[in-house]
């Protein structure tokens, strides 16, 4: 609604800090760290090839289409906690997967674990490092464009 009416993104502006703790406690208070130690390596594995797989393209979208400096990207490379049911929905949709399915479940799960925890952190590195570079640019270019 923001996006039709100025007024109303100014409105909605305001609530945005307020909500993230809420979002933030609804994600937390479903993961289940024991998963990771069924699934092992494999698991973690999985949540780190995903970060990169869909990171780097992700990066270079947002650098060369919406013209930002990345941070959207690595932002967006994690996995959705809605992806741990499409194992057993494909299970369901075709038994020949049903004897995977549990077990893919679990790797999922892991996955959405491991970037559930890793994007955030990677994501903050990642602004701070570019934020800044940016910032000097934009500073040196400004002063520059003073001094002459």
């Amino acid at each position: 609604m923001g996006n039709l009416d100025s007024d109303l993104k100014e409105f909605f502006s305001k609530a945005t800090g307020t909500l993230i703790p809420f979002f933030g406690f609804a994600l937390g208070n479903t993961i289940n760290f024991s998963v990771i130690i069924e699934t092992g390596l494999l698991g973690i594995l999985l949540g780190l090839a995903v970060i990169v797989i869909t990171g780097i393209p992700l990066i270079f979208a947002d650098k060369w289409l919406a013209g930002g400096n990345g941070t959207a990207g690595v932002a967006a490379s994690s996995t959705a906690g809605a992806a741990v049911a499409n194992p057993m929905i494909i299970a369901q949709m075709n038994p020949a997967f049903a004897p995977v399915a549990q077990s893919a479940t679990a790797l999922v799960a892991t996955c959405v674990i491991v970037t559930a925890v890793l994007v955030p952190i990677l994501t903050a590195i990642y602004s701070k490092r570019f934020s800044i570079k940016e910032n000097v640019m934009v500073d040196s270019v400004q002063a520059t464009s003073r001094s002459a």
